[in-house]
């Protein structure tokens, strides 16, 4: 299935600013040394482009504030950075970053563009990064530590994927995600967990992670343990949001002979 906002990163600027090829580049090169360099492809007064390695991007300058309908949800819900909404309110401009989609893994290319826009972000008067494929905000702060911490074994899952998780009744919580898809995997879904939203969100994060690092595509059926005494069993169907995609249904079964 196509995504409207795969490979697309806005970073929201104080003003109308576009950094020079030079200073992203070597703020990359520093922070990422055994990452693809980057190398300059063409410029004008408001668009860049660049190769990443087997990757071709671009950045545009778009002199006008993220359109507020693009920004009031996720800046809403980003339970992570309680001041999104403030923080992005009086922005003036934002740059536009987009990978160009030609084929490849696509955990390396969010891997590439997630540190291309993390220079960017470094370089420039941003305050917030506004990631298409998950539709998330994330501070400037955050992107970049988040961003300079990843390898192989720890994917910025935070920044790539939304981990939605809504108290359905007392001690009862549903989660679903948005940004597995574009990463080549079913979204995942939890129609009931009793426990602490913390414990579900570690769970799905774990299992997501392993998908991700494993490169592992769940089949119906499939179990995953957790812990000793609990294990999640795969189920794919349709969204409990509606609509036509299909996702991986997390159920979780406990040992009945755990006392």
């Amino acid at each position: 299935m196509s995504h409207p906002l795969r490979w697309l990163a806005l970073v929201a600027l104080e003003g109308a600013e576009t950094p020079s090829f030079e200073n992203i580049a070597a703020w990359h090169r520093e922070q990422f040394p055994d990452a693809p360099k980057l190398t300059p492809a063409g410029a004008t007064v408001k668009l860049m482009t660049l190769s990443i390695g087997e990757f071709t991007a671009a950045i545009t300058l778009v002199p006008q504030p993220i359109p507020a309908s693009q920004l009031e949800g996720p800046a809403a819900t980003s339970w992570y950075w309680p001041d999104a909404e403030k923080a992005l309110r009086g922005h003036q401009a934002h740059l536009l970053v987009t990978l160009i989609d030609e084929g490849g893994a696509a955990v390396k290319k969010a891997e590439a563009l997630t540190r291309l826009v993390a220079a960017i972000t470094a370089v420039s008067p941003s305050v917030g990064v506004f990631w298409g494929p998950g539709r998330l905000v994330h501070s400037p702060e955050a992107f970049i530590d988040q961003t300079v911490q990843m390898r192989a074994d720890n994917l910025p899952l935070f920044l790539w994927i939304d981990f939605r998780i809504e108290q359905i009744e007392a001690g009862a919580f549903r989660l679903y995600t948005t940004g597995l898809e574009p990463l080549g995997h079913s979204e995942l879904e939890v129609t009931r967990y009793e426990g602490s939203p913390q414990e579900l969100l570690d769970l799905a994060y774990n299992i997501a992670h392993y998908m991700l690092d494993k490169r592992k595509v769940l089949t119906d059926g499939d179990t995953i343990g957790v812990t000793e005494q609990v294990q999640v069993v795969a189920h794919r169907g349709p969204s409990m949001l509606g609509g036509e995609m299909e996702v991986i249904r997390l159920d979780f079964e406990t040992d009945p002979s755990d006392p």
